[in-house]
């Protein structure tokens, strides 16, 4: 008989959490405010998939700050159903619970379960840590529920945003309906799967159409940002395949609840907890307000 075949192992991509971006050539000893005066991005090169990039590489290695936010930081807000009535007016709400942001406002929790309200505490937003609420409103009850979370770009979005790389925006406080369904697909960095359980701006039955927002054009922040539109900006967990080590969530302009998922563990987390909160299964679409910790009452 002839001889057997020696098997050959078979090679996917591989698994790397880099994304189109640029990184600092080491040779080039410039900052990321002098390169985006040149008004050029020669200083600075595409990673390749499976490139280890380093923060000292890497532009976006310290907190930024909305300075927006800094007049009333330590303040405290109470959230209440009637806060959210009065922000909803009469506004028709989609049935079953309501998804709410607050931006730049937390708890000293990670996670708070239903309760007739809340007290957060104003922080600005710094695009590193979670310095944001996200949570579910029941109206029928009157309850709510708290999440530790992110409605910001994170710092590695803001840089690329300010060259030129990719788009990070920053959604504008409004109501909206988005609908149930998944985020992304990473198969392309050797993740086969997408984020299920997400809310999607756009998808399957409607959504929320094109919404305005803020596009980075600084690597400072979202100073001087441009107002301009997006149509994919969703909220999902916040540690997805495409997380830096060196980023705490994952976001290029959608709104993120801390925690993961992965087809092996499933949703972890304040995510998973949020999940169970806001019941989506079954529903065709869902209402999200977002508002600035600064328009409600402070306490």
């Amino acid at each position: 008989p002839a001889p057997a075949k020696p098997e050959v192992a078979k090679t996917g991509p591989a698994k790397s959490s880099i994304r189109e971006g640029l990184i600092k050539d080491p040779a080039v000893r410039e900052s990321p405010e002098a390169a985006i005066a040149r008004g050029t991005g020669l200083a600075w090169r595409k990673p390749q998939l499976g490139e280890v990039v380093t923060p000292d590489k890497w532009l976006a290695v310290r907190p930024l700050s909305e300075p927006g936010f800094a007049a009333r930081a330590g303040a405290g807000v109470d959230i209440t159903d009637a806060v959210f009535r009065e922000v909803v007016g009469d506004r028709e709400l989609a049935a079953g619970p309501v998804v709410f942001a607050i931006r730049g406002a937390v708890s000293d929790r990670s996670s708070n379960p239903y309760a007739s309200g809340h007290r957060l505490t104003i922080v600005p937003p710094d695009h590193l840590n979670f310095c944001c609420t996200i949570g579910v409103w029941d109206p029928e009850t009157k309850q709510l529920s708290t999440y530790a979370a992110s409605t910001v770009p994170n710092r590695t979005a803001i840089v690329s945003s300010a060259l030129g790389v990719q788009a990070a925006n920053m959604l504008l406080p409004g109501v909206f309906d988005y609908v149930p369904g998944s985020h992304s697909n990473y198969k392309k960095y050797g993740f086969p799967f997408s984020i299920i359980g997400a809310l999607r701006q756009n998808g399957a039955g409607g959504g929320a159409g094109a919404l305005k927002v803020l596009r980075a054009t600084t690597p400072t922040g979202m100073q001087g940002a441009n107002v301009s539109s997006t149509t994919d900006d969703n909220i999902h967990c916040a540690e997805t395949p495409l997380l830096e080590p060196y980023d705490r969530f994952s976001s290029e302009g959608c709104m993120v609840v801390a925690g993961r998922y992965t087809p092996q563990e499933g949703h972890t987390g304040p995510w998973a907890r949020f999940l169970k909160d806001a019941k989506f299964k079954g529903r065709s679409k869902v209402t999200v307000i977002l508002a600035n910790s600064t328009q409600l009452p402070v306490v």
